[in-house]
This record gives C-alpha cells, structure tokens and sequence, in this order.
C-alpha cells in the first residue's frame, strides 16, 4: 500500500496544482502567490521522491512564514 499513495500522488499533484493556481491567479495577492509557491516546491519534492522515507521528508517540510519571507526580502531589495 505504501506504494500505490505515492503512485497515485505522482499523477494527481501536477493536475492539482496547476488548476489550484489557475484560479488563483485571477486575484491574488503577494501572500497567495507566496504559498502557492511554497505548495507547489513540496509537491515538486514530493513526486520526485525516489523512496517512502524521502517521501515522508517532503511532507514534513515546514514552510518559512511569509511575514519572514518578505522581511528577508524587503531587507535584500534595500542592500546596494
């Protein structure tokens, strides 16, 4: 079985995805995007698992705040 949830994974997270950000696209703002990024970066690691630990690390990944994000990046827009 911890096989197939994989498989199955693999096939559906593309789909999902793209139509997740389909129709978010119409009105999003910049911390919408930020976690449709974010979900799209897991699921990318996720289907790209080669076995059910590295599988498992992908789902345990913990994405940074986006209220972090943007201080980071707010402070690297304002360095010479």
């Amino acid at each position: 079985m911890s096989h197939i949830m994989p498989q199955t994974f693999r096939v559906f997270a593309p789909a999902t995805i793209s139509i997740s950000l389909l129709l978010s696209v119409s009105a999003c703002t910049n911390k919408q995007l930020y976690k449709a990024g974010q979900s799209y970066q897991k699921s990318e690691c996720e289907r790209s698992a080669l076995s059910d630990v590295q599988f498992t690390q992908c789902k345990e990944i913990e994405a940074k705040r986006f209220e972090d994000y943007e201080r980071e990046r707010q402070a690297a827009l304002e360095k010479p």
